[in-house]
């Protein structure tokens, strides 16, 4: 009979590698894919749509992301990325649909450097690639030609991207207005509901009470292990995580326990340890604030395991990135932040697909704002 280190880390690996092309969601919170585009909405209706790499890529190539807030008259952001630094970075690029030019950019003009990618800064340009999305499938980015002699020429696929966008307005409440991206209406752009109000969390603070001890007694390593029995690997291994303890306050100290693993990705069940003369252990959670499609064949994951958890120097806040294979470009990334009693959510993005799109890129799907001092 196999353990469950091998079911558990195989199943959560061929859940996110193998999901399907369509997930049925009619909130903010969830993606949605079409053909080769993804798009995804958060709780305060902000939505980011990405075109995805061709299947079988050599996961090298460029794609789209265009951004756009939930407020009426917000503008529509796109993105050019490229997967590597190899291409001209001066000069003219041209957007060619066919044989024909819908845009020329000059380089820190119609289009400058920004994060990894390429913003595109002419209204005009932005307008043509939004316009060609509901008519073509492929959109070229063409470089002047260059000394070893032609043009360099790059594919971008746009099929499904009016299905995105269309999304897209349907989530943010703009279908039938004027700032509708596909097929828009008469209704002012007064008509476009208020975004809600996104929740308001901590800001990241510096730890207190000092560094936490080197090893934490075997009694209550034992408790750990005794609490998460039921949800991990029956053999779980040796313990080889140095930064497994974090002091959160004075007398309060997260602590973990190696819970389930695989080929590239380790999860660890984390725990409040209460010091004192009665020291007590309880689960440290990590709420996923956006409600998530059911998978038949995934077992539950308890909100106190995080997968290749990060944690800033000296601070309260906490990272994992779930990877839906090695290669890293489809999973989960989430953020949190000890408010002095609980765990908050910072911020959630996910990629279901295995398309090429790295962390950075992914559709956001829950966001907060600092609150106040």
């Amino acid at each position: 009979m196999r353990s469950r280190v091998m079911t558990r880390s195989a199943m959560f690996a061929a859940v996110l590698a193998a999901m399907p092309t369509a997930v049925s969601a009619t909130e903010p919170g969830s993606l949605r894919t079409f053909e080769d585009w993804v798009i995804g909405c958060d709780n305060g209706r902000a939505c980011h749509a990405v075109s995805l790499l061709p299947t079988e890529s050599e996961l090298e190539g460029w794609f789209l992301r265009l951004d756009r807030d939930a407020a009426a008259t917000a503008p529509v952001r796109l993105m050019l990325m490229p997967q590597s630094e190899t291409y001209p970075h001066s000069g003219v690029m041209r957007l060619r649909v066919g044989n024909a030019d819908i845009a020329g950019l000059t380089f820190g003009d119609g289009v400058r450097l920004e994060d990894d990618g390429l913003l595109v800064m002419d209204h005009a340009a932005v307008a043509a690639v939004i316009a060609a999305m509901g008519k073509v499938q492929t959109m070229d980015i063409v470089f002047a030609q260059q000394p070893s002699g032609g043009d360099v020429r790059v594919g971008i696929s746009l099929a499904g991207a009016a299905a995105a966008l269309l999304r897209m307005d349907d989530l943010q409440h703009r279908l039938d207005t004027v700032t509708a991206l596909v097929h828009p209406g008469r209704k002012p752009a007064e008509a476009v509901p208020v975004a809600p109000l996104l929740p308001a969390v901590v800001p990241e603070r510096k730890t207190e009470g000092g560094p936490p001890p080197e090893a934490l007694a075997a009694a209550i390593r034992d408790e750990m292990n005794r609490q998460s029995a039921s949800y991990c690997d029956d053999e779980r291994g040796p313990d080889s995580d140095s930064r497994s303890l974090v002091r959160l306050d004075p007398d309060l100290l997260l602590a973990s326990v190696p819970c389930i693993s695989g080929a590239y990705n380790f999860g660890r069940a984390y725990f409040l340890v209460e010091e004192g003369k009665a020291v007590k252990v309880r689960p440290a959670l990590f709420p996923r604030p956006v409600e998530q499609k059911d998978e038949p064949d995934r077992e539950p994951i308890p909100d106190n395991v995080l997968w290749n958890a990060d944690f800033a120097a000296n601070s309260t806040e906490i990272s994992q990135f779930s990877r839906g294979r090695g290669y890293g470009d489809c999973g989960e990334t989430g953020v949190w932040r000890w408010d002095g009693r609980v765990f908050q959510a910072v911020s959630l993005t996910l990629m279901n697909s295995c398309r090429g799109i790295m962390a950075g890129s992914w559709p956001q799907i829950f966001s907060s704002r600092d609150r106040s001092p």
